[in-house]
């Protein structure tokens, strides 16, 4: 990356920040909701006591629900940061000026995730320590480290979403029909919540094309079992196989976007 492209990932890093921290409230209320959520998972797992299906990993459901929240808040860094800051700029009438600049688009694209991964790992954060500080669970903070380059993988492998649903927005202006229902189709089939295994057979064969099902079993096996990350080097595998295949086409896919919009004249309306 050149040092002119390195300014504008910071430039781009500095507005999304500075955006972010001007909205004190709504970034604390987030927070909140985080620390809501957990409790509500640990009231639910008393309810669900002890599952079967899942005695072989450390610990009980509650364990086993927070790490999946934890994977799930990295995919949506994938699905929503690039759709946010187009959206954005949209919104200020400053999208054109964007994307029609001599800033290649890819550079926008990894600035745009630059504070939306901060959030989350602030998240992540709160998740932690209301499970540790709290409830006393047993989670191992070395394992949570240990398991960063599977979460990292599974954000980048769900950018290809997002990069598509901002090139729906760009093209129809309002309306995304890719980044919400593909948040929830990620939580139903990726085991986040829930064992694949109490899906119907054809369900959980879908599931198989979910990026999130590999980051999930991935980094359970990371912090609820002894593995390491050699034990885990096919899902690893597999979310490269589907960044490599997927994010060169979801660009080259938004960048037409974008020329049948500028042809159009619509780039920079709302």
């Amino acid at each position: 990356m050149t040092n002119s492209n390195l300014r504008r990932v910071a430039a781009v890093y500095r507005k999304e920040l500075a955006t972010l921290t001007s909205y004190r409230v709504d970034m604390l209320m987030r927070l909140v909701h985080v620390g809501y959520f957990t409790l509500s998972f640990y009231f639910i797992a008393r309810f669900v006591g002890d599952p079967e299906s899942i005695r072989d990993l450390d610990g009980g459901y509650f364990e086993f629900v927070l790490i999946g929240s934890i994977v799930s808040n990295f995919s949506v860094i994938g699905i929503g940061s690039f759709t946010g800051l187009i959206a954005e700029e949209q919104r200020q009438g400053t999208l054109e000026a964007v994307l029609t600049t001599p800033t290649p688009i890819w550079t926008v694209l990894v600035a745009s995730h630059f504070v939306p991964g901060l959030f989350v790992l602030a998240e992540t954060f709160v998740l932690v320590v209301v499970g540790l500080g709290v409830f006393g669970v047993g989670i191992p903070v070395a394992g949570l480290l240990q398991a960063v380059p599977v979460l990292v993988l599974t954000a980048i492998s769900f950018v290809p979403m997002g990069v598509l649903s901002a090139g729906f927005i760009v093209l129809v202006k309002k309306g995304d029909p890719i980044s919400g229902p593909g948040q929830r189709l990620t939580l139903l089939l990726s085991g986040a919540l829930y064992p694949l295994s109490v899906l119907p057979g054809w369900l959980e064969a879908v599931s198989y094309l979910v990026p999130a099902r590999y980051g999930v079993d991935a980094t359970r096996a990371l912090v609820q079992t002894d593995a390491d990350l050699g034990d885990v080097v096919d899902e690893m595998g597999i979310l490269l196989v589907f960044i490599v295949t997927t994010v060169p086409l979801s660009i080259a896919a938004f960048r037409r976007a974008v020329n049948v919009a500028r042809r159009a004249g619509t780039l920079g309306t709302y």
